[in-house]
């Protein structure tokens, strides 16, 4: 069986994220509670396993029955925010993916370890991305992390700084890390965000 995703753009994965939310979390609140939607909608068991991330090199894995989704213990007892992106980067596979988990038949480490194995180095970057992608989307929904960037602005603004400083590395970093403080993920889930969405205007012209 070739583990091979369909080709879905950056622009699809928007839309279906946009449907997951509108039946999943319609209410947009902040944080996204991707650990409710897990358990109670999905009604998918989370299973802490030592060693997944040292084995595998991934935070966690569905298995083919769609019931259950191993996650490394220490990610899911030291660094929530990763976690919650590991939920929500297994749902994404969950929706996107179903068919080529029903036919791989994962219900162990060992399992998951031989799809990786067997996959193509590109068709398993394209998986990746797209679920990647989708879960960014989720956490993050696109009007609200436009809504709360704006706010940032005019909050560093108000503060007195400039916009050099504000497009600044530093400022930039700044602008990321409080954005992840309302979202609950990790800074670089920002950053990559606010690429995607344009949302990082040109920096200001020295002089002009």
């Amino acid at each position: 069986m070739r583990f091979r995703p369909a080709i879905l753009s950056y622009d699809d994965l928007r839309c279906r994220a946009e449907e997951f939310l509108d039946e999943f979390h319609a209410e947009r609140t902040l944080p996204v509670p991707i650990e409710e939607i897990v358990e109670f909608d999905f009604e998918l068991e989370v299973v802490p396993i030592d060693g997944i991330l040292d084995d595998l090199e991934v935070d966690a894995f569905l298995t083919s029955d769609l019931k259950r989704i191993y996650v490394d213990a220490f990610v899911l007892q030291h660094r929530r925010r990763r976690y919650r992106f590991s939920l929500a980067h297994e749902l994404a596979h969950h929706e996107l993916h179903r068919p080529l988990y029903e036919e791989s038949r994962v219900t162990s480490v060992r399992d998951w370890r031989a799809v990786q194995e067997a996959i193509s180095e590109d068709d398993y970057a394209w998986f990746e991305f797209q679920a990647n992608s989708f879960a960014g989307l989720v956490l993050v929904p696109p009007a609200e992390l436009r809504h709360r960037f704006q706010r940032a602005l005019k909050a560093a603004r108000r503060a007195g700084l400039t916009d050099a400083t504000l497009w600044s590395e530093a400022g930039k970093a700044h602008i990321s890390r409080w954005l992840a403080t309302q979202f609950e993920v990790s800074d670089q889930v920002i950053e990559r965000r606010l690429e995607k969405d344009g949302l990082w205007p040109a920096p200001p012209v020295p002089g002009a």
